[in-house]
């Protein structure tokens, strides 16, 4: 819905220069094409930028302040259940001026304060400032599909929706080198750091309270505690209740005074969210998906038949290979991050394409991580069978030259207990494959540990519910986030049914035999929504929206060449890896040596990263604050 940013100092007397308060909000422009604002005030101030969703009037301009001038709030998102939260604030009193979730938020915190937080059924990112108490109240929703950062210079705090905003502060924001091992592995950090040293994320579920330079961060969410309590009030038809529960999350986020779309893959879960969609009364909405050459990629096929089944609009993109590397700079300044997925320039070509026609979009994302959809997911329903496999399978997989998932299987079992095919079965890239490129992997991942600890308290003896707790405080953000900035950078809003909260409690809760049935996983969502959907999509074998990565590499002369001169690109050149080991690599891999080429793929996407988003941070408007005080 918006970008956001600000600035709080303990001194007072300092008044941020409205050139510098500008710069930041404006590096957001493409999160909030539709209206801007600021708030500016001895030592403080809020900035917006507002993409115009719910009251389409002046009435939802931000930074917006409750009626007696105390306090003032920046967010972004949306909170679908506004409407029944302002009815019970309008009877103990309250007046409205707009029709924005803004106003109810802000009410909200000031009738009950961060307590408000578990009243919401939304996305959010949002912050307060109290004008009385001079302190600052920044949240987030519980799964982070709304992003937030922040810096700490001494005594003062920066934020923004974005890192680049805090950057057009005049933060410094350099490639933090400590970071190298997780990217190389996972393709992404989890926890707190960005590779942006001195940028931090506001986790998912969490708070930050600034009081007079002193910041307090506090955990506010916590799936484990809610899935033990909703252990106790399982429902006793399960599938009944995940119906309703999804077509009331999806009836929900069709709340808008603007169009509605769906990105629809094919697969098992945007056909699902496409399904509820019409039957809400979204017959006719727009759909829009992204075509390949490559039988093996494409899902159109099956799209258009969903398409038809429900009488959507369809809308179909095709993106010439030739073109893809001016996709990739271009989604790595939007992204802030190296990009992870291999699909991120796809979703962002799909919501510039969609842009004309609507301005919120449906998203299936979040049903794999929270239903068990994912076939890595597979061998760890079977641990005996795995400690069987342990003596055996690693000697045959190198000796067979096993590629693919047996080959990866093997790999975990000789590169540890069980506890770290866990922590390793989202990576595509493992220690040993660290090694032969002259790393020294150490295997210290704080974040994900703890959070695997988390994992195994609630699921005891269960591997494959531990991965997938693990995956939704890791690598689902990971998606989020490139969701998020994708669609935003193309000025559309995308919604998540699958991470109704409600959902997501209530599927930890459940028993794994409720999510896998046979081999596959999100058994629930088959028997609950399956009979919406055409047949060919109910038997198609997991997929999921990739991208023909090495035919682009070797086959695209520019992508080819930035392969080519890796070893000597910033800031793969000043890496752990040894330079002539990685050159025998991309020489293999060039020759049709795929066996590392998910690792080559993601020090593509870390070299072009660096040089497109640092090249263009620095021509971006930057004013020190110090030059203004």
């Amino acid at each position: 819905m918006c970008g956001i940013c600000g600035f709080v100092s303990a001194d007072p007397s300092v008044r941020m220069p409205l050139a510098v308060a500008r710069a930041m909000r404006d590096s957001m422009v493409h999160r909030g094409p539709d209206d801007a604002g600021e708030y500016l005030a001895p030592g403080v101030f809020l900035g917006s930028r507002r993409l115009a969703i719910l009251d389409l009037s002046a009435r939802g301009h931000m930074p917006m302040s409750d009626g007696s001038g105390r306090y003032h709030a920046v967010y972004n998102g949306e909170v679908y259940n506004f409407a029944h939260l302002r009815r019970g604030l309008e009877a103990r009193g309250y007046r409205f001026r707009s029709n924005t979730d803004t106003e109810v938020v802000l009410h909200l915190y000031a009738d009950r304060g961060p307590a408000m937080l578990d009243e919401l059924n939304g996305m959010f990112a949002l912050a307060v400032w109290d004008s009385a108490e001079r302190t600052l109240f920044l949240a987030r929703d519980r799964l982070g599909v709304k992003p937030l950062y922040y810096s700490r210079q001494g005594g003062d705090l920066y934020f923004a929706s974005e890192p680049k905003a805090l950057l057009a502060a005049g933060i410094p924001g350099e490639f933090d080198s400590a970071c190298w091992e997780e990217l190389l592995t996972f393709r992404f950090t989890a926890g707190e750091n960005t590779v942006l040293k001195g940028i931090h994320r506001l986790l998912p579920g969490h708070t930050l309270r600034w009081d007079a330079g002193n910041v307090a961060v506090r955990r506010w969410w916590r799936l484990d505690e809610k899935a033990i309590a909703a252990r106790d009030a399982a429902p006793a038809d399960a599938a009944g209740w995940f119906r309703e529960t999804f077509d009331e999350a999806v009836a929900l986020r069709r709340i808008s005074d603007v169009p509605v779309g769906v990105l629809l893959s094919g697969g098992l879960d945007s056909s699902t969210v496409a399904a509820a969609l019409a039957q809400a009364g979204g017959r006719g909405a727009a759909s829009f998906t992204v075509r390949f050459e490559e039988p093996r990629y494409d899902e159109g096929p099956l799209a258009r038949q969903v398409a038809e089944r429900w009488e959507l609009q369809h809308h179909e993109l095709s993106l010439p290979a030739q073109g893809m590397a001016a996709e990739l700079r271009e989604a790595s300044w939007l992204n802030d991050e190296p990009l992870v997925h291999g699909n991120d320039a796809h979703i962002f070509a799909i919501s510039r394409y969609a842009k004309p026609r609507v301005t919120v979009l449906l998203s299936g994302e979040g049903a794999d991580e929270t239903l068990g959809g994912y076939v890595r997911y597979a061998p760890l329903r079977y641990p005996a069978a795995l400690g069987l496999l342990r003596p055996v399978l690693p000697g045959l997989a190198r000796a067979l030259q096993l590629n693919g998932r047996v080959g990866k299987l093997g790999r975990l079992l000789a590169a540890g207990p069980l506890e770290t095919s866990v922590l390793y079965n989202a990576a595509d890239v493992l220690p040993e494959d660290l090694a032969a490129l002259g790393v020294q992997p150490r295997g210290a991942f704080e974040y994900r540990s703890r959070v695997l600890a988390e994992a195994s308290r609630l699921y005891p003896g269960e591997p494959v519910r531990q991965a997938m707790y693990l995956d939704q405080h890791t690598y689902l953000c990971s998606i989020l986030d490139r969701n998020d900035r994708m669609t935003m950078g193309a000025s559309i809003e995308c919604r998540v049914p699958f991470l109704d909260y409600r959902l997501v409690e209530g599927a930890a809760a459940l028993p794994s035999r409720l999510l896998f049935h046979g081999r596959r996983g999100k058994a629930i969502l088959r028997q609950a929504l399956g009979s919406r959907l055409p047949e060919g999509i109910r038997r198609h074998r997991k997929w999921g929206f990739a991208a023909p990565w090495s035919r682009y590499l070797r086959s695209v002369p520019e992508l080819r060449e930035i392969v080519a001169q890796l070893p000597f690109r910033q800031p793969v050149c000043s890496g752990p890896m040894d330079r002539r080991r990685l050159q025998d690599t991309i020489a293999a891999f060039l020759s049709g040596d795929d066996r590392l080429g998910v690792l080559i793929r993601q020090l593509l996407m870390l070299a072009v990263w660096h040089e497109s988003y640092f090249a263009r941070a620095a021509q971006a408007p930057k004013l020190a604050l110090e030059a203004g005080r």
